[in-house]
């Protein structure tokens, strides 16, 4: 009882559209067929009428793309970047000779860092006239830091 009742449903859902849908629509073709089954029971015969749908969808057609071939490209020509000028190199300076700092004069001495302050040479510095090893208490190179 429910197939006839949903076949009925369809059938009048496809006949409130129309039957058929366009030809330009994407929407694939719905058609309708009868055909009679028999049901046998041992005490009756029933005759029922069943609806079947068979959906179709639309053809395509095909069409054949032709293969485009490009033409071979040939190779630009080479042609060699420019060549730079040429620059020759500059002429060869020799380094200055090594001159030797000036001897320390003999003459200066400072008995002790009180005489090297009151001549205004202190501190003294490793290779200054008047330094000494003596006056430099913890050997650092300065004489009379303090």
């Amino acid at each position: 009882m429910k197939r006839v009742l949903m076949v009925t449903a369809l059938l009048l859902t496809l006949t409130a559209c129309g039957g058929k849908a366009p030809a330009t629509d994407p929407v694939p073709t719905v058609e309708t067929s009868d055909a009679t089954a028999r049901d046998t029971t041992t005490s009756s015969t029933t005759s029922t009428t069943t609806s079947t749908t068979t959906a179709s969808l639309p053809v395509t057609p095909t069409t054949e793309i032709p293969e485009v071939t490009a033409p071979p490209l040939e190779p630009a020509p080479y042609t060699p970047p420019p060549t730079p000028a040429y620059t020759p190199p500059p002429a060869y300076t020799p380094p200055p000779a090594y001159t030797p700092p000036p001897a320390a004069p003999a003459g200066v001495y400072y008995a002790n860092c009180a005489e090297a302050r009151a001549a205004g040479a202190a501190p003294l510095h490793r290779g200054e006239p008047g330094y000494r090893s003596a006056l430099d208490r913890d050997d650092d190179g300065v004489a009379c830091e303090t």
